[in-house]
């Protein structure tokens, strides 16, 4: 029979568990997990990010593959179909995908916080930190705050990444243009405003704006339809020239290095600055005007919002207002220019909503999550949509228009958020 003391009896098994060794992962991880240890010094907080980082990973790709490759994806494949070679496809489709990475960062927000929170309070992990005193409310901010940080994030991307990006596509729209031998390809981008800038020494020497450009085709030259031509002096507007349409001659013999255009049906006029407060008119039948830049050269620098930053935007506007262009296409330039702030900031609005909804008694599924998201989205971008028409309208203020959904969005998750604590 054996004899067991009562202290060996009592002391409990001591199990050592073996040490993972240091791998490739670990070393990658390293300095990620050191910056979240500064940044998130309680582990609840560690906890709830690593769980929400990942859903916005994965909702990250699942919308831009959902609402950019699949829209995109048909369009490029029938230019290939019509000849368009296979790697400026593919880096077309490439682009876009980066153009609509901004965009789908909100919803990825939005996602991620049904889905964490939904699998947080359905396995009763959120009464358990109830239980160790820790109310909903603080494991929610941080949801709140990295939604703030995504919110930040599109709005660098959108500064640094997206123009350039924009101003790539750009270019290779017009090649494909070129490898399909001239065709017109209306699904490949918008008609807008068509404006020319000619600098001299650093200054603005002249401006051409045009409802329409159409490239040479030949035997018809390129072509601007209903063109305003503005001369500065020092700066300031000097000379304005209005014409039915301007046809491209060529290269002027005399001065080299100008194009020379055919104002046809055009009429002049002097400045108020020029004449000491009077406005002199003048009729032409024809006129011939110079311009730095060749046809080419215009097609390759037209701009839309995507191509350029939020400063950049605002002086494209500023050289708007000195032509005729219609004031509709001024205030939508407008209404962008201020979507690029009011658009990444979406991230926090639904960052609010998503979190609040995701925290329910019982455990929902992905599928349902993903079927929310997608119909807050909609929602969400309807009402952008409408504000926008209102702006452009001018109906309401450009920053009403591109700051309306938020404001909505966020009122609603200040509701929802008091509701759920």
């Amino acid at each position: 029979m054996d004899i067991t003391s009562p202290t060996a009896a009592a002391e409990p098994r001591r199990m050592t568990k073996a040490k993972r060794p240091f791998g490739l992962m670990d070393f990658l991880l390293l300095v990620p997990r050191g910056i979240t240890r500064v940044l998130f010094p309680k582990l609840v907080d560690r906890y709830t990010i690593g769980e929400l980082i990942a859903w916005v990973m994965v909702g990250w790709a699942m919308f831009i593959l959902l609402f950019a490759v699949s829209v995109h994806l048909l369009k490029l494949a029938t230019l290939m179909a019509k000849g368009a070679s296979l790697d400026t496809i593919g880096e077309m489709l490439w682009l876009r995908v980066v153009l609509s990475t901004v965009y789908c960062l909100p919803m990825a927000m939005l996602l991620a916080g049904l889905l964490a929170f939904g699998r947080l309070s359905g396995d009763y992990e959120l009464i358990a930190m109830q239980a160790g005193g820790i109310r909903t409310f603080r494991v929610a901010v941080n949801s709140f705050v990295l939604g703030l940080a995504l919110s930040f994030l599109g709005l660098a991307m959108n500064e640094t990444i997206i123009p350039p990006a924009g101003r790539r596509l750009h270019h290779l729209e017009d090649q494909v243009k070129v490898e399909l031998k001239g065709r017109v390809l209306e699904d490949l981008t918008d008609q807008k405003a068509f404006i020319v800038q000619d600098y001299e020494g650093g200054r603005l020497a002249r401006l051409v704006a045009a409802a329409r450009f159409e490239p040479e085709e030949p035997p018809r030259p390129a072509l601007m339809r209903d063109v305003t031509y503005i001369q500065y002096d020092k700066g300031r507007p000097s000379v304005l020239i209005q014409a039915e349409r301007a046809e491209w001659i060529g290269p002027d013999k005399v001065k080299p290095g100008m194009q020379q255009w055919k104002f046809i049906n055009a009429t002049s006029q002097l400045m108020a600055d020029v004449t000491n407060g009077d406005r002199w008119y003048d009729k032409h039948q024809d006129m011939v005007l110079t311009l730095r830049k060749s046809p080419q050269q215009m097609r390759r620098e037209q701009k839309d919002a995507d191509q350029m930053s939020y400063a950049e935007l605002g002086a494209y506007i500023r050289d708007l207002k000195h032509t005729r262009v219609k004031k509709r296409v001024i205030r939508e330039f407008e209404v962008q220019r201020e979507q690029k702030l009011a658009i990444p900031f979406a991230a926090l609005v639904f960052a609010m909503i998503g979190t609040p909804l995701g925290i329910r008694k019982q455990r929902t599924s992905a599928g349902f999550g993903v079927g929310l998201s997608v119909l807050i989205i909609l929602f969400y971008y309807a009402a952008l949509t409408s504000f926008s028409v209102f702006g452009q309208n001018g109906q309401i203020d450009p920053i009403a228009a591109a700051w309306g959904a938020n404001v909505l969005g966020l009122v609603v998750g200040l509701f929802l958020t008091w509701r759920k604590s």
